[in-house]
């Protein structure tokens, strides 16, 4: 396989994974109940306008859903990868960044998204499970130590890419499969990258910290109709 070739399967993968990732279930649903989760609260399609106006249950949903759909588009370019005899320049991760992009540009609705936080879980569970653990730690601590969603997921998210050029995350083990024959450091460059779009989508919620009219995480709002009845 030629460079050229490595450069269309990979574009092939953030395609692919942009058109997963502009799948947004918390819009769909809200839609098909007659609301739109875009004009409610915050005006995010994420989990943490949904606990806020629709309750626990829907945010886990949404919440899964976008962790999975992100998890979803990495693994299948890391088997289509398996399968082309495991070229190192070729980058599942890639899929990962476009389900990014995608959540927060979505194609299907009119490129008005979330900020990416959930698919970033996904992206990081399929590139270590253990940088994940660490990743999920980070952002449970600082959620509760904080109260601020936005400030947790844009610290956690922007701090826990330059821990995978540590060695033991970076090493192709049962931990790190996503890394087998892949240069060193092209699937890092691509999560920091990820981490990028995640912190610049959140810069209002850091002027509304400063103004201190950013909702804390479990600040009181008036509920909507219950999407599970």
């Amino acid at each position: 396989m030629f460079y050229g070739e490595y450069v269309w399967l990979n574009i092939i993968f953030l395609i692919l994974g942009y058109l997963i990732g502009s799948f947004n279930l918390a819009i769909i649903i809200t839609k098909l109940r007659g609301n739109d989760i875009r004009k409610i609260g915050s005006q995010n399609p994420g989990a943490t306008n949904a606990l806020r106006n629709f309750g626990i249950k829907f945010a886990a949903l949404v919440f899964a859903f976008d962790i999975f759909k992100a998890f979803l588009a990495t693994i299948i370019a890391f088997l289509i990868k398996k399968y082309l005899r495991n070229l190192e320049y070729i980058f599942p991760m890639l899929a990962g960044l476009g389900a990014v992009i995608g959540h927060v540009f979505p194609i299907y609705f009119k490129f008005k998204g979330g900020k990416g936080v959930a698919c970033f879980f996904g992206i990081m569970l399929a590139y270590n499970f253990l940088l994940f653990l660490i990743f999920v730690a980070i952002y449970v601590i600082l959620v509760f130590s904080t109260k601020y969603v936005s400030l947790a997921s844009s610290i956690s998210c922007g701090i826990i890419p330059y821990l995978g050029l540590i060695y033991i995350f970076y090493a192709g083990t049962i931990f790190g499969y996503m890394q087998q024959n892949v240069v060193y450091p092209a699937h890092v460059i691509i999560l920091i990258l990820a981490s990028l779009i995640i912190v610049v989508k959140h810069i209002p919620n850091f002027k509304r910290i400063f103004k201190h009219t950013e909702p804390k995480i479990f600040s009181k709002t008036k509920k909507h109709k219950n999407i599970d009845s």
